[in-house]
Order: C-alpha cells, then structure tokens, then sequence
C-alpha cells in the first residue's frame, strides 16, 4: 500500500488548487471591479504592521471607500441578507432607508435586524 503525500506534497496541492481557482475566478471579474479589490486590498493591508498586528493608520481605509466596496459587491451580484449590520449602516448613511431599491431588492430580502429603519442618533 502506497503511504500518503507528506504534508508538504499536501500543501503544494492545495496551493495549486487555490491559485488555479483563484486566476480563473479573476479572469471573469471585470477589471474596474478587480482594480478596486487590489486597490482595498492593498491600503488594508498596508495598514497594519504584519510583524506585530499593530495598527499603522487606520484613517486611510475611509467610509468611501467601505462604501464603494459594499456597492461593488452588491452590483456584483451579492445578496443583501449577507451584508453585516455595520454594512448596512453604511449603505443607509449613502442611499438612503430605502437603499436595497438601487439594486432592485425589496424590504423582505434584507436580514430581519435590518428592515427597521435607522433611528436618528444610532447605529
């Protein structure tokens, strides 16, 4: 009976597995999408020191930026009722309570914590 791959057989296996979905996932992405992915990509990243975890500046991650991000994601075909509630609250504070219309979704589709409109002076 053969003995199984070594975990480093394993893990370049993978590894392959991954890129291989990875190159093909962002051949059928449109490049003003894929430019805005490395564009986040690289200001999160660039914002804290991966040696320590410790923040570097926070400040250069923006609300527009969140915002432009969750509107990407949504016109990609993202489904609202996985929207995070701090999502939700951007996309209040930009479109509106009645944001979900832009992307032609009703109130039902929306996680039940967020069909209540937003109350003034919370989050």
């Amino acid at each position: 009976m053969p003995s199984p791959p070594s975990p480093a057989v394993q893990t370049k296996s993978a590894h392959d597995i991954f890129n291989a979905l990875r190159a093909k996932f962002l051949e059928q992405m449109p490049v003003e999408q894929r430019e805005a992915y490395r564009a986040f990509g690289e200001k999160f990243h660039s914002s804290f020191d991966v040696q320590t975890g410790s923040p570097i500046d926070l400040s250069t991650i923006n609300m527009e930026e969140s915002l432009a991000y969750i509107v990407e994601s949504l016109k990609s075909g993202l489904h609202p009722k996985y929207l995070t509630g701090d999502e939700i609250h951007l996309l209040r504070a930009g479109y509106g309570d009645e944001w979900y219309k832009q992307w032609d979704y009703a109130l039902e589709d929306l996680p039940p914590s967020a069909r209540e409109p937003a109350k003034a002076g919370t989050r």
